[in-house]
C-alpha cells in the first residue's frame, strides 16, 4: 500500500510539472500573433544559436550571409555592420555556441518535412527554413526540453527530500525565479536547454554515483560534453562526480589500497575524451569560423575580455542592473538552504555549492557580468538543480518547524513579486535602453503595472 501511494504521489507531482510546461507552450503560442518590432519570433542572441539551423540543415554551410540579412532586415545598419565583420580568416562570424540548434535540429526537420509537404500540396509555404513555421517548431521544442529539464531536476530534488517539498521548490525556482520568462517570452535563448542538459546531468549522477565504472564514466562523458555544447562553461560540471571520489582515492592510498585512485584515474581518463567527442562539433565550427579549433570566439573580439583577478562578485548578486539575488530573491534561501543539505547529504550540498561558486567567478568575471539584456541573472539558470535541491531542503525544515501555510504564503509573495517584475520587464525594462534602477526594482514594478493597466483600458475604450 505504501509503494502504491508514493507511486500516485510522484504521478501527480509529475502531471503538475508537465502541465506547467503544457502552460508556458499554451503562452507562447497565444503570443504568436502579437506584433513585433522585428517581424520574427526569434530575437536577440536567439538569432545567432538559429541560424545554425537553415545555414547547415539546408545550404549545407557556414555562411550566414542569407541569414543574417533575412533577420535583421528591420536594421539595415546592423546588416551592413554584420556583413562587413570578418573572422581571422575571412568568415562571417558567429561566437555563439553550436549546441542549442544541434538539440532543435529534430523540430527544425520537422517544420521543414510539414514545410515541404503543403507546398506539395499546393499551398504557398516557404521552405527556406525561416518563416513562422520553422520558427514555432523549433521555439516550441525549446520550451518542452525546459520543461524536461524542469521535470528531470524535480526527480533530482525528491530522491532527497518529500515529494511536497520537492515540488514546491521546483515550483518556485520556476516561476519566482527567471526560468518562467525564457520559457514564455524568449525561449529562443539557450538557457531552457541549459536546465535540460543539467537536470539530465545531476539526475544521472545521483543515480549513477554507488555504481563507478566505465558505463557511469560514458554517461557523465556524454553529458559533460552535451552541456558544454550549449554553454562551454557549463561543461566544468562534468569535474564534481569525479571530486566526489577524491576523498575515497586518498583513504585507499593512505591505507595501501590504490583500487579508488585507480578506478578514479580508469574512469577521467574515459568521460574526458568522450566529452571532448561530443563537443567536437563546435571545434569544428571554430576551425571553420576562426581558423582555430581550440580557441573561442569570444576572446577574438575587442571588448569582450574576462578579467580573472578582478571579478566582480558583489554586483553579479546585488546590484541593480541584473543581480541574482536583487532581481530574484528566491534564489538567496535556494543558496541558505545547501547548509541543511549539507547535513542530509554532504556530496551534492558541497559540490552543488562549488558548482555555483565556479559558474559565480566565472560570470564575475566577464567584461559583461551584467548578462546583456536579461531577465535577472540568467546565466545562473544552468544552477537550477543546485537551487531547487538547496530551496527542498529549507521549505521541508520550515514546514516541519513552523507551518506549511507560512511556506506557501511566503511563496506567494515572491511570486506576485516576481510577477510585476515580469510584467515590467517585458514592457518596459526590454527596451528601455537604460540601466535599471533600484525604484524599477521596487516602487517601479508596481506603479508600472497600473500606468500600464491605465494606458491599456484606454485604448480599449477607444
Amino acid at each position: 500500500m505504501t509503494g502504491l501511494m508514493r507511486i500516485a504521489a510522484t504521478s501527480k507531482g509529475d502531471r503538475l510539472i508537465l502541465a506547467l510546461t503544457g502552460f508556458c507552450l499554451l503562452v507562447f503560442l497565444l503570443t504568436i500573433p502579437l506584433p513585433r518590432a522585428d517581424n520574427q519570433l526569434v530575437g536577440s542572441d536567439g538569432v545567432y544559436y538559429y541560424v545554425y539551423l537553415p545555414s547547415l540543415l539546408l545550404d549545407g554551410d557556414l555562411d550566414f550571409r542569407d541569414e543574417y540579412v533575412y533577420f535583421f532586415a528591420y536594421d539595415p545598419t546592423k546588416v551592413e555592420r554584420l556583413l562587413s565583420n570578418r573572422t581571422p580568416v575571412g568568415r562571417l562570424p558567429n561566437q555563439w555556441p553550436i549546441g542549442p540548434a544541434i538539440l532543435w535540429s529534430p523540430f527544425f526537420l520537422l517544420a521543414h518535412l510539414l514545410a515541404s509537404l503543403l507546398r506539395w500540396l499546393g499551398f504557398p509555404v516557404a521552405t527556406d527554413g525561416y518563416g513562422y513555421l520553422y520558427q514555432t517548431f523549433v521555439l516550441s521544442g525549446s520550451i518542452l526540453y525546459g520543461g524536461a529539464g524542469l521535470l528531470l531536476v524535480y526527480r533530482f530534488a525528491r530522491a532527497m527530500v518529500s515529494e511536497q517539498a520537492a515540488l514546491v521548490a521546483t515550483g518556485l525556482i520556476a516561476l519566482a525565479g527567471n526560468l518562467i520568462y525564457y520559457l514564455t517570452a524568449e525561449p529562443y535563448m539557450a538557457h531552457t536547454l541549459s536546465v535540460f542538459a543539467s537536470g539530465l546531468f545531476f539526475h544521472t549522477w545521483l543515480r549513477r554515483r554507488g555504481r563507478p565504472g566505465i558505463r557511469t564514466a560514458l554517461l557523465y562523458g556524454l553529458l559533460g560534453g552535451l552541456m558544454a555544447l550549449i554553454r562551454p562553461q557549463d561543461g566544468l560540471f562534468l569535474a564534481l562526480p569525479f571530486l566526489a571520489r577524491l576523498p575515497s582515492a586518498w583513504r585507499g592510498l593512505r591505507d595501501g589500497d590504490r583500487r579508488p585512485a585507480i578506478g578514479l584515474l580508469r574512469d577521467g581518463l574515459i568521460a574526458g575524451p568522450v566529452a571532448l567527442l561530443v563537443f567536437s562539433p563546435q571545434m569544428v565550427v571554430w576551425g571553420v569560423l576562426y581558423g582555430n579549433p581550440f580557441r573561442s570566439p569570444y576572446t577574438y573580439h575587442p571588448g569582450t575580455d574576462f578579467y580573472w583577478l578582478s571579478p566582480r562578485l558583489g554586483a553579479v548578486l546585488f546590484s541593480a542592473f541584473r543581480g541574482l539575488f536583487t532581481w530574484h530573491p528566491i534564489f538567496l534561501p535556494a543558496l541558505v538552504g545547501l547548509f541543511p543539505a549539507y547535513r542530509r547529504d554532504r556530496t551534492f550540498a558541497l559540490l552543488g555549492g562549488l558548482g555555483f561558486v565556479v559558474q559565480w567567478y566565472i560570470i564575475s568575471s566577464w567584461h559583461n557580468w551584467m548578462q546583456g539584456d536579461a531577465f535577472g541573472g540568467r546565466m545562473f539558470l544552468v544552477c537550477t538543480p543546485i537551487f531547487v535541491m538547496g530551496l527542498a531542503h529549507l521549505i521541508e525544515g520550515t514546514a516541519k518547524r513552523w507551518s506549511w501555510p507560512a511556506v506557501y504564503a511566503l511563496g506567494g509573495l515572491l511570486l506576485v513579486w516576481n510577477f510585476l517584475l515580469f510584467v515590467e520587464y517585458r514592457f518596459d525594462l526590454v527596451t528601455a535602453q537604460r540601466p535599471p534602477t533600484w525604484y524599477d526594482l521596487t516602487i517601479g514594478r508596481v506603479t508600472f503595472l497600473l500606468t500600464f493597466l491605465q494606458r491599456l483600458l484606454r485604448r480599449l475604450a477607444t
